[in-house]
This record gives structure tokens, sequence and C-alpha cells, in this order.
């Protein structure tokens, strides 16, 4: 072989490599097509309302609401419906359990005449624990041997503080914790999620002329419940991580829950025409910011 040739051939082969390393990276940083529910499959949001919480695995996604928890496939299509006693507020995974946590305001349902609930099932959702608590429950995240769980303490009004309480992976209750997260909301915190470092706290935050002028409604914390930052991010109807195995993507993805059709306004005003349907949409969480990592025409269906 020639020093011409030898030459060539070297070139050819950095050339290949290169082209090898940016599909690579190509592939790995690919937008991701919006997951849509299959209509009147989840027609039992007629009457519940709306998506209230949301977490995933490999297997599916988890929908909660107030009449119980739904689970669809990746491919948006429903694989299993259960009842719920109460107000299905959020819910969250972690190593194969699903956990959830309730208002149960029936008095009737209540055990002990409590009204908070947090219920425990694997990933084909069998319920495998639970433990009542004398509050009303609404968000729920796990991070390490710690459940989190927001207090719906000051209702409606809008206030200042939220409050969480930290319960071990046995379902113990380590006490609760009052937090400033610098903005006033409405209700406890909305829904909770994890990127295995920060936590994240969707709200449904008040008017500006009630203590809110910038408007944020997502709040990320560290474990022990420090404000980190907030910003403005709609997720109160369910968000949560995404494996890397769906995802694709070396950076942290979330999907977030969008509802469809003007939600239950739009749902119970022509239920046949316009059932009830879900958009989940991805966001990756990197350098401080969401930033959408669907593909826009997806988004449109």
């Amino acid at each position: 072989m020639n020093k011409t040739e030898s030459t060539r051939r070297r070139k050819l082969s950095i050339m290949l490599a290169a082209g090898l390393s940016a599909a690579a990276a190509g592939g790995a940083g690919q937008e991701m097509d919006a997951i849509y529910t299959v209509p009147h499959e989840l027609d039992c949001l007629i009457k519940s309302g709306h998506i209230q919480g949301a977490c995933c695995s490999k297997q599916g996604i988890y929908l909660s609401h107030s009449l119980g928890l739904d689970k669809i496939g990746w491919d948006g299509k429903l694989i299993k419906h259960i009842d719920a006693p109460g107000h299905l507020g959020d819910s969250a995974y972690a190593k194969g359990r699903i956990y959830g946590a309730f208002v149960v305001r029936d008095p009737k349902q209540r055990v002990d005449g409590k009204p908070g609930l947090v219920r425990v099932w694997d990933e084909d959702l069998n319920q495998v624990a639970e433990a009542w608590f004398d509050e009303a429950l609404d968000g729920i995240v796990v991070l390490g041997d710690t459940i989190y769980v927001g207090i719906d303490r000051w209702k409606y009004p809008p206030h200042a503080l939220c409050c969480v309480k930290r319960l071990g992976l046995d379902l113990s209750d380590k006490g609760n914790v009052d937090v400033d997260l610098g903005y006033w909301i409405h209700y406890g915190v909305q829904t909770m999620a994890t990127d295995g470092k920060s936590l994240f706290f969707g709200n449904y935050g008040a008017p500006a002329d009630k203590g809110n002028p910038k408007k944020f409604n997502c709040t990320r914390l560290t474990p022990d419940l420090k404000v980190v930052e907030n910003m403005r991010f709609g997720c109160s109807e369910g968000f949560g991580p995404v494996p890397r195995t769906i995802s694709k993507r070396e950076a942290p993805v979330f999907f977030v829950v969008r509802a469809m059709g003007g939600n239950m306004q739009g749902w119970r005003k022509d239920p046949v025409n316009n059932p009830p349907r879900i958009r989940i949409e991805f966001y990756e969480w990197k350098d401080g910011r969401f930033t959408s990592v669907t593909k826009p025409s997806s988004a449109k269906k």
C-alpha cells in the first residue's frame, strides 16, 4: 500500500468514526412522540373530573384521580383500572411499588375517623400496604428511604406555606414540616416528583394580587426540604421521571399530563363526541430548566 492510499484510508476511517459518533449522539437526543390515550377508555373521568397525579415505570404510566387509578401502556392504551375509596391526589413510583396519597371525604369509608390514607400497590395494581393519618393528603414522592406527602391544611384561600409529611418506607410517620415556598398557593402541594437528587413540587399558584406576582407554580427543593428555586412549569395534573430505557437520553426526562378537549368542562358538555383524553408530553431537565423534547408534530394530534 502506497503512502497516498494509506492516507486516504486513514481519513476515511476518521470520517466514518465521526459519523458513527454523531449518529449515536443524535439518537440519544432524539425528540419523543407524545402519547395519547384512547377515546372512551378513560370515560370514568367524566364523573371524577380530571387527572390528579401520575407516575410511571417501565411497564407503563399510572394516572390517579378521585375515582381510582388507571394504568396505561407506553402506547396510551388502557391496561387496568382499580377503584379508590376517595380523592387519590397523586401517585409515585419507587422500586416496583406505586404509592398513592388520598383524602377520604366520606366519613363512612374512613378508618378510626382519619381522612388521610397512603396506599401501596405493586406494578400490577395489587394492594400490598396502607396507613391512615389525621390530615388530608395530596402530592406524594419517594426519594431514598423517605416518602414525602403533601398536606392540604389551608384549603383554597391563598396561603404562604405548604406542609409536608415525611414517612419511612414502612409508612411510619416521621413528622410534618412547614415549607415557605416564597410565593402563595391554593390548597397543598398537588404533585411531587424527583430526579433522584432534588424534589419537585407542582402547585396551584395563587394570582399575582394574592401573593404570587411572578406566577410561580413549581418549586425545586433539597431532600431536607430547603427551597432551591421557583419556576413556572405547569405540572399540577401529574408528572414524574421517565426511565432512561424509555427516554433514550442522558439527561433526566420527565413526563407531564396534559388534558385534551377542554378538560372536564369540555368532556361533560359532549362526552360522546369529546370523550376524556390525556396527552403525555416529555421535558428534559437540564441546566436548571425544563425544556420540551416532545416532537411538535406529535403534540398536535
